[in-house]
């Protein structure tokens, strides 16, 4: 058996001891911590007070407590003398710091931060704001004499896009002394011109090297200011700063882009939209825009409201009529709004349906807060009635928010009206007894009658008519024929310069449809009859017949 070697066993008894020790003398009440008592510093506490005024801070300590304060000019009160730390005893306390006037300047608003000690463990638990020295030199005030301070920031009026809708903000100062703005110490967003005594017009810079972009506001809360550089001559330049902020692009702007500015037919299916021109009958089809339309929008801070009505088209004196009605929403209407990006589409049109139109508004959210709950068919429209039908126009003020307007109709059976010019050689006493082969044709040569290569005054369609007024000699007649009169329409007249002299009827002969023409014109003149098939009521045309005679 082995004896113990006691020399080893000391060496580790020993190292043993030290360990315990080690882990024993660790607690959660580190240095001089009270036994059993928990240190709880209070919250942080915010305060602003200005110079030669005082803060009271209370606080608990649950062991020996020391303040201190980081800035000179924020010092304890201890007795009849103020100090920058104080120290004491565990229990309530209430201390008073002194704020004084030292190292205050016109320019920056100054911190102290107190900080308690609670044995080993510090905090801060209050913070003092200083607000920065009051000059009171120097006056600033908006064209109205309303000043402009921390509770009154100037704010910077939106412009349009184009350089000749500039909106300038105006700034007023008042001083004794030279007042001048310096671009080194304002936002480069701000663009300053000097009009001198003391007037300054201020614009957003669209140019600003930060990437602003003009059409978003700016609120004070980002911290922005205009700095007033103050030439005083006892205290030198003194900087004066009031809060700035930016309203953003001028509230009644609002952009497409792309523009649809013409009105635009849909086909029945809404797969494609044809621009045509500004809504006259005999206007031509331009550009055509498959399946659906989309516009990116500018506005103020991207914020709109998309308004779609109702749009009623009349046909009537050789035009369109639109009538709208902002009390009903064309729900066969889709628009997607995606960000900025608007993109319309259009239902297929029910089979038997009849024509329908809409219309649809892009509005700056600033200006649908002000119009939204007033009566819209009145604020957007004004109706005139003194034309022959009545017609809505979009107000001045909102005929920019106008994205579209279209509309979508039934597919027409397409007839091709076919005219024939006859003359009778003898005055016809019974028209019954007439048939198409006692007719004469047209020669056309001294009798001519065609079509014409351009659009008439009243239907995209024009045929002219041309022969000797000898024809009309001895109650002759002139006969028009048409192959085709389409439902709801009518051969006649609109204007007859020998109103009494020639009379027009119509006449049916072998199942044919004509326009006759008796008389004699006692003298001549370059006019010309104007007829045409149509609805007479609505004044919508398929063709124009000009008849001259020579």
């Amino acid at each position: 058996m082995k004896a113990l070697n006691l020399k080893s066993m000391s060496w580790i008894m020993a190292l043993a001891m030290m360990f315990i020790v080690s882990f024993t003398g660790c607690s959660d009440d580190d240095g001089e911590n009270t036994p059993g008592e928990k240190i709880e510093f209070p919250t942080l506490q915010e305060a602003t007070c200005n110079a030669d005024g005082t803060i009271t801070i209370s606080f608990k300590a649950t062991v020996d407590w020391k303040l201190t304060s980081n800035a000179g000019w924020c010092k304890f009160v201890d007795g009849e003398f103020t100090q920058s730390s104080i120290t004491g005893k565990a229990g309530e306390q209430t201390i008073t710091a002194k704020i004084s006037g030292d190292g205050q300047n016109y320019s920056d608003d100054n911190v102290a931060e107190i900080t308690l000690t609670l044995g080993e463990k510090e905090q801060v638990i209050y913070k003092i704001t200083r607000p920065k020295k009051v000059f009171n030199g120097l006056t600033i005030k908006d064209e109205n004499g309303n000043v402009y301070n921390t509770e009154n920031p100037i704010i910077i009026k939106g412009s349009g896009y184009e350089k000749i809708d500039v909106v300038y903000t105006t700034i007023l100062t008042e001083s004794e002394f030279e007042v001048g703005i310096s671009t080194s110490e304002n936002p480069d967003w701000i663009k300053v011109e000097n009009k001198g005594e003391g007037k300054f017009n201020l614009t957003f810079n669209n140019d600003n090297t930060e990437g602003i972009d003009p059409k978003y506001s700016i609120s004070t809360e980002k911290g922005h200011k205009l700095v007033f550089g103050v030439q005083t001559t006892n205290e030198g330049l003194i900087n004066v700063s009031v809060p700035v902020a930016y309203e953003g692009l001028k509230e009644n702007v609002l952009l497409f882009k792309p523009e649809y500015i013409n009105a635009l037919t849909v086909n029945p299916e809404g797969t494609v939209f044809t621009e045509t021109s500004s809504g006259s009958m005999e206007g031509t089809e331009g550009v055509k825009y498959e399946n659906q339309l989309s516009s990116t929008i500018t506005v103020r801070d991207d914020k709109f409201h998309v308004l779609k009505i109702t749009e009623i088209k009349t046909p009537a004196m050789g035009t369109y009529f639109y009538t709208y009605d902002v009390t009903q929403e064309p729900d066969w209407v889709t628009v997607v709004e995606e960000g900025t990006k608007l993109t319309l589409t259009v239902a297929a049109l029910p089979e038997g349906a009849e024509l329908r139109g809409a219309a649809i508004l892009v509005i700056p959210e600033v200006i649908w807060n002000k119009i939204k709950d007033t009566d819209l068919q009145a604020t957007l429209f004004t109706r005139d009635s003194d034309n022959g039908a009545p017609m809505d126009y979009l107000n001045d003020e909102y005929t920019d928010y106008i994205w579209t307007h279209f509309t979508q109709e039934p597919k027409n059976e397409e007839i091709e009206i076919i005219l024939k010019g006859f003359y009778t050689n003898q005055e016809i006493i019974d028209w019954a007894t007439v048939k198409e082969e006692d007719l004469i044709p047209f020669d056309n040569s001294d009798q001519t009658i065609s079509t014409s290569e351009y659009p008439g005054q009243i239907a995209s369609i024009a045929w002219n008519a041309s022969f000797p007024k000898s024809l009309l000699e001895n109650n002759k007649s002139v006969c028009i024929q048409t192959n085709s009169i389409p439902a709801g329409h009518d051969f006649g007249v609109m204007y007859n310069p020998w109103e009494g002299e020639i009379q027009i009827t119509n006449k049916t002969i072998d199942g044919k449809e004509y326009m006759v023409l008796t008389g004699y014109p006692s003298s001549m003149s370059s006019e010309q009859i104007m007829a045409g098939i149509g609805n007479f009521d609505t004044m919508d045309f398929a063709i124009e017949l000009n008849i001259g005679m020579y």
